[in-house]
């Protein structure tokens, strides 16, 4: 037992060391705040690529035995802390709070910013753009049920770029104020992890009606007073919400996540590792669409992704968004975009942003 007592006394001296040094951090970010106020700097409060920087090199360094995750999620923390003290950063979300978006951008901009619930995605853009929101978080992809096809439209007519992406794991569950399966006659979710947990749904609740919402929130905000229905959510909505988790990891894949992009007003800093998303439409013709795939293949340009929408208000015409390996600093990147212009009706980059593995 005084082994144990004699740790845990070298514990609070670690802590103790943290703690003045914690401040101590605090105290050269104001110093830097007003320094910036002194010569009138026009640039952004936050400098995320001075971030990104940071944790690259801690991970580079740690010996262990905190994993990789775990060193960012802290050191997130500290950035968001350390940035309130100055000014905090006001995050929009797709609400309402606890939904998965919620989740992804407080992973993301740490518990020290200001997240703004947003009733859609058209309204984050519009936060944003409007300066009520300094970046938004809205989801992109999901792994099951594929493109959210609302936030590529939104792009569109939207001056916003793409800043930074997040891979957020999606991990569903049953909430009810009832803690018997039987008794469920009634579902409440979003429209996207309902099609994320089918099969499951249909084995264990066959029949039972389901009903779409807004969010995963809302979804279990309905169900506080309704004891024979069920919500499906994160295990978050179940402690926000006071309600029993019923069953968990009821998603039909294990490997089940969900992308989101940050947006905002300023371009990225080049990373390590980049990513290029492009937004265009070509001429209607035989071979239109391979001419644009021979440019980058060409160039020795991996695409990531390709994804077609109908243009809205021409039939039979498509608007392509495609995600490219690299940055539009490369020598190759400028290349093929100088080309794909002149063969395009239409072409608009969304931003050049670290990628995420």
């Amino acid at each position: 037992m005084a082994k144990i007592q004699d740790i845990r006394s070298k514990i609070d001296q670690i802590d103790d060391q943290l703690l003045k040094l914690i401040n101590r951090r605090g105290e050269l970010a104001i110093k830097i705040g007003q320094e910036k106020s002194r010569n009138n700097s026009s640039k952004h409060f936050h400098v995320p690529h001075r971030e990104r920087a940071i944790i690259e090199r801690i991970i580079k360094d740690s010996k262990g035995p905190f994993p990789n995750d775990s060193l960012e999620s802290v050191f997130r923390e500290i950035f968001s802390a350390t940035l309130a003290l100055e000014k905090p950063l006001r995050i929009g979300f797709l609400g309402p709070e606890t939904t998965f978006s919620h989740q992804a951008a407080i992973k993301q901009f740490g518990h020290s910013s200001v997240f703004i619930a947003n009733q859609n995605i058209e309204s984050v853009f519009r936060q944003v753009e409007q300066g009520a929101c300094d970046y938004g978080v809205v989801p992109v992809e999901n792994s099951i049920e594929g493109v959210i096809n609302l936030t590529l439209d939104c792009f569109v007519d939207s001056p916003l770029l793409i800043c930074d992406e997040i891979k957020s794991t999606i991990s569903l569950s049953l909430l009810s104020k009832t803690k018997d399966l039987k008794k469920i006659k009634t579902i409440y979710t979003h429209p996207q992890p309902l099609g994320q947990c089918r099969q499951w749904l249909s084995r264990n609740l066959p029949g039972v009606e389901q009903i779409p919402t807004s969010s995963t929130a809302s979804a279990a905000e309905m169900v506080v007073k309704k004891r024979t229905s069920a919500a499906v959510a994160g295990k978050l909505a179940a402690e926000v919400y006071k309600l029993n988790i019923v069953a968990e990891n009821i998603q039909d894949r294990s490997e089940n996540y969900t992308r989101f992009l940050i947006i905002g007003k300023d371009e990225a800093k080049k990373a390590k590792q980049n990513k290029t998303s492009v937004m265009f439409s070509i001429k209607d013709e035989a071979g239109s669409l391979l001419k644009v795939l021979q440019l980058f293949g060409r160039n020795k340009i991996n695409l990531s992704k390709i994804q077609s929408r109908p243009l809205r208000d021409r039939p039979w015409e498509y608007l392509f968004y495609v995600d490219l390996e690299g940055h539009t600093d490369d020598s190759a990147i400028q290349k093929s975009l100088a080309s794909l212009k002149k063969m395009c009706l239409f072409l608009r980059v969304l931003g050049s942003y670290p990628r995420k593995a």
